[in-house]
């Protein structure tokens, strides 16, 4: 299993603090070849920024929405930490099927 994570700190005015929201992703994932023209829009190195195909657990996740995954959201892969530089989701009527994922440090 892979999950891409997400924290977002929100301050309340009232209690003069910030909270901290974690959301998480998790599917199946396995890295594939890049598009160089993503690579090349990016400004990205293909062989240092892995591209993952993968399939959400949850099939009812909109493309888009901050409920799926976003850049800037973390996963872990091969045991090294990437951050989200760009998806590419296949979704028919808007909900996700697959996703092609431009991961890096």
């Amino acid at each position: 299993m892979t999950t891409f994570t997400r924290t977002t700190l929100t301050y309340d005015e009232t209690l003069d603090a910030s909270t901290s929201t974690t959301t998480t992703v998790t599917g199946s994932a396995i890295q594939v070849r890049g598009k160089p023209e993503t690579y090349r829009a990016l400004s990205l190195i293909e062989s240092q920024n892995p591209t993952l195909l993968f399939t959400p657990t949850d099939y009812d996740l909109h493309a888009g929405s901050d409920e799926f995954v976003k850049p800037g959201d973390t996963v872990t892969w091969a045991s090294q930490v990437y951050t989200v530089k760009d998806v590419a989701p296949v979704a028919p009527d808007g909900v996700v099927i697959i996703a092609r994922i431009v991961v890096g440090k």
